[in-house]
């Protein structure tokens, strides 16, 4: 009986353990959504305030009365459909060409046709672009679009992104196509396909999760980045989060409008991510396990 009970106790503590862990691990893992969630919750808690309420001490986490005013300021805010036109412009237009050129070259540089030693020369030289911080080249990029007048157009905007995000197409896509089989090009060739055939008749579809994951990086760069859209534009080619920002200045800001653009600015990416998750999640693990 001794042994018996005692057996018992033991496999109740483990219960009692097991149960412990599990409850603090759920714990831990709500505390860190909270962190993350709560920085939206309180961008769209700012957006439905009233005016009165965006700056009281202590801060109202739940208000009372909602108001719809912010949201119908900014789109009636003049020139805003046209800024929501230049944002998706810009953010289409350079994200198609950045995965487009950067996967071609990515899958040059995957490939035998040169030889080692210059394309590992061609991808330090790439990713020296990307080493340095925008701030370092906004200045030339302004005096460049500038003296060819290019200045405050939607061109100058795709040309910049463009070329910031080739460095971090190829890196990343040289992965995926270093990850292929070499057996299936082979097949391929053997069935008579040339180059173009085999990249996107065949490697291209098998890298999709890939590719879907470089688009969602490049489309959120481009939708989101601020510095070279300030000065760049100036009223044609402005951009949402030029736009965003116009909101505060040093004298005043205007947190219940700015809040509903960045709720408005979030929603896109919400759901280009909602649409794409099956294919980021396949495309962040892709090639991290080996059979």
């Amino acid at each position: 009986m001794n042994s018996i009970s005692s057996i018992e106790s033991i496999l109740f503590r483990n219960k009692v353990k097991q149960a412990t862990r599990r409850v603090l691990f759920y714990i831990f893992l709500g505390v860190i959504l909270g962190i993350i969630i709560f920085p939206f919750y309180w961008l769209v808690v700012t957006s439905v305030k009233h005016e009165g309420q965006t700056q009281t001490y202590p801060p109202i986490f739940f208000p009372r009365k909602l108001t719809t005013a912010h949201y119908i300021h900014v789109f009636t805010k003049e020139g805003m459909g046209k800024n929501l036109f230049n944002s998706v412009t810009t953010a289409l237009s350079s994200t198609s060409l950045a995965v487009l050129i950067g996967s071609l070259a990515a899958y040059a540089l995957s490939k035998t046709y040169l030889s080692e030693n210059i394309r590992k020369a061609f991808l330090v030289a790439i990713l020296l672009v990307r080493i340095f911080p925008p701030v370092v080249t906004t200045m030339p990029y302004f005096l460049i679009m500038s003296r060819i007048g290019l200045y405050d157009t939607l061109i100058s905007l795709v040309i910049t992104y463009v070329a910031f995000s080739l460095p971090f197409v190829i890196w990343l896509m040289l992965g995926f196509f270093q990850e292929l089989p070499i057996d299936i090009e082979k097949a391929a060739i053997v069935d008579g396909c040339n180059v173009w055939q085999r990249f996107y008749r065949i490697t291209l579809p098998l890298t999709l999760p890939g590719l879907a994951t470089t688009l969602a990086f490049c489309f959120i760069y481009a939708w989101s980045e601020f510095l070279y859209a300030s000065a760049l534009t100036s009223q044609n080619a402005k951009t949402l989060p030029v736009v965003v920002g116009s909101f505060i200045s040093d004298k005043f800001a205007q947190w219940g409008p700015m809040s509903a653009a960045g709720v408005l600015m979030v929603l896109p990416v919400l759901v280009f991510s909602a649409f794409v998750q099956k294919y980021l999640v396949r495309g962040l693990t892709f090639g991290a396990i080996k059979g």
